[in-house]
């Protein structure tokens, strides 16, 4: 009995060495293994864990490990450090702001050319037996017919145009250095039941709003009528409908916010924290969509502006009537009014990948692949019914799961469905090697003088001083 339980272990402890060996050459081996960094919870990787079974079942031979080093500024921070050492991913979730700041490191790569490409990819690889097989993509692009379909308000973000000096990185005007995965904007979401005591219209303009305040006010005294979650995108928006500045992709003067317009806005919402017409989300210190959940007469919130990604948190669960609209837009001298609004998400950047990569062309071609299995009209509709958040291309719609979930009645499906109809009020801010400095520096300008520690043109000196100089 000893010499049968001995040899049971020496089998189970030779068999434990072989599985990890195998897992570490899985794991380890960079030149058949595309290595992807998300901000993924768990709920989003379990849906993004088939999109890579596909991909590993369409072309055997390679793997994809999905890594989350935190939210979208830990994505960002693991990729400086990797990039110093020449370790960079080879896919990562990215903001604009950040993907200026890889462009220094050299390594970001150019996707025009696979976006556009007619050409099938040939590969070899060792089957289950070792032999050497040999392996013919799809065609590489994506049809003409095809990027019809992508949203463009989301896919301009991505061109090479929208980013400082890019020439100087070895890019040109038709360059594509990012596309778009999944997108949200600002929606408002309105409890429609406190606007009807007080006997008003929903607000579909700035000025219409404030002049609500007072009235809105004296029927709900511990209400604030308006929160807004986020005070960078207050300040970008309001640049973007009035025309007034904010950033520029000219070298020579990149900050443009610090001027009498956005002073005097400021000293205005100055004035209407006073009267408590207004909180954000530092203020609050959470998201405003726990203030309008409350209702208004427990001392919530009439108007909310948040991420059409965070609909599901603001749905009220039947404690008052509640709609869903665009945000405010601006009037402008002619009469005319501005409904521009921002456009927030994640979208995808492909980098270089590490060094020592026996064929980095190669691996550059099946990363691509990947990219297109995460843009697949059945998987971005799993995605985004899950997330929260809206498809980059519109054929997502006549996908029956999406159709079934945007017939639902929740505040998820109708956030989805407003979303949809404002792709062309989204603007893009030009991105450069310190325009994320400057959208926390612009953020915190608003709250200090909101809150009446500094006036509006103390506090966007101090900004523009705090933002890296040329």
């Amino acid at each position: 009995m000893k010499k049968i339980l001995t040899a049971v272990i020496v089998v189970s402890l030779v068999l434990a060495s072989c599985l990890m060996i195998f897992t570490a050459c899985k794991g380890n081996d960079k030149n058949h293994t595309i290595y992807f960094y998300s901000s993924q919870g768990d709920n989003l990787q379990k849906i993004t864990e088939n999109a890579i079974a596909a991909f590993e079942a369409k072309y055997p031979g390679w793997t994809v490990e999905h890594t989350q080093p935190g939210g979208y500024n830990e994505v960002r921070d693991k990729i400086k450090q990797d990039a110093t050492a020449g370790n960079q991913p080879d896919l990562a979730y990215c903001y604009a702001d950040h993907v200026a700041m890889y462009l220094t490191y050299g390594i970001v790569v150019d996707m025009a050319q696979f976006l556009n490409s007619t050409e099938t990819y040939t590969y070899t690889y060792q089957d289950d037996n070792g032999e050497e097989q040999t392996m013919t993509t799809p065609v590489l692009g994506f049809s003409a017919e095809e990027q019809a379909k992508f949203v463009q308000g989301y896919v301009e973000e991505g061109y090479a145009t929208n980013y400082s000096d890019y020439a100087k990185y070895g890019f040109t005007d038709k360059s594509m250095l990012t596309l778009p995965f999944v997108k949200s904007t600002e929606l408002m979401y309105v409890n429609k039941t406190a606007l009807d005591a007080c006997g008003l219209p929903i607000a579909t303009t700035w000025d219409q709003l404030w002049q609500q305040c007072e009235t809105i006010k004296q029927r709900y005294p511990k209400c604030t009528p308006l929160g807004y979650d986020s005070e960078a995108n207050w300040f970008i928006t309001m640049c973007e409908q009035n025309g007034w500045g904010y950033t520029s992709a000219d070298s020579s003067e990149h900050y443009l916010f610090n001027n009498k317009n956005t002073q005097d806005w400021l000293d205005q919402l100055a004035k209407y924290y006073d009267k408590g017409y207004i909180t954000t989300q530092e203020d609050y210190e959470a998201y405003t969509s726990g203030l309008f959940v409350k209702g208004a007469d427990d001392g919530g919130l009439v108007y909310c502006i948040g991420s059409s990604g965070g609909a599901s948190h603001q749905d009220p669960s039947g404690k008052f009537n509640f709609e869903i609209v665009p945000i405010p837009g601006s009037k402008q001298a002619d009469g005319s009014v501005n409904y521009s609004c921002i456009s927030q998400g994640p979208s995808l950047v492909m980098l270089t990948g590490a060094k020592g990569v026996n064929n980095p062309s190669e691996k550059q071609k099946m990363t691509w692949l990947f990219v297109k299995e995460l843009l697949d009209p059945t998987f971005q509709a799993a995605f985004s019914i899950e997330s929260g958040y809206n498809p980059m291309r519109t054929d997502v719609y006549d996908v029956p799961q999406y159709q079934a979930h945007l017939a639902k009645s929740g505040a998820t499906a109708k956030a989805a469905s407003v979303a949809r109809t404002l792709t062309d009020r989204f603007f893009a801010s030009p991105a450069f090697d310190g325009s994320s400095e400057a959208r926390d520096q612009v953020g915190n300008a608003l709250l200090v003088v909101m809150k009446g520690s500094r006036s509006g043109q103390r506090a966007l000196t101090d900004a523009y001083n705090n933002c890296p100089q040329p």
